[in-house]
């Protein structure tokens, strides 16, 4: 930056703003990101998200296509229900492929 010929910055403050509160003060600490499919038999499974007290250790974090599988649920004592759910069925919405209770486009 250059001042500008012929421009008085006397009147310009010089002193600092005080620094606002950090973001994670604010918001408090991050949550991990992701979901991991907890696998059931016969080809079942529940989506938790990664910090789920339910999912299981170790397992990789999954794409969105997985919470679509037929025999998938969504966990809901984490935020994956809440969470997954109306993402999942906007984006159907989005695209055309919705579909109401009866089975039939919305």
């Amino acid at each position: 930056m250059k001042p500008v010929p012929g421009v008085s910055y006397d009147d310009v403050p010089t002193t600092r703003l005080p620094s606002p509160p950090a973001e994670r003060e604010i918001l408090g600490p991050r949550r991990l990101l992701g979901w991991v499919l907890q696998k059931l038999e016969r080809g079942r499974g529940i989506i938790h998200a990664v910090d789920c007290e339910e999912a299981p250790a170790g397992a990789p974090v999954l794409a969105l296509d997985t919470a679509e599988h037929p025999g998938t649920r969504l966990c809901s004592l984490c935020s994956a229900a809440a969470e997954l759910d109306p993402v999942l069925k906007g984006f159907e919405h989005g695209f055309g492929g919705a579909k109401n209770g009866s089975g039939e486009p919305s």
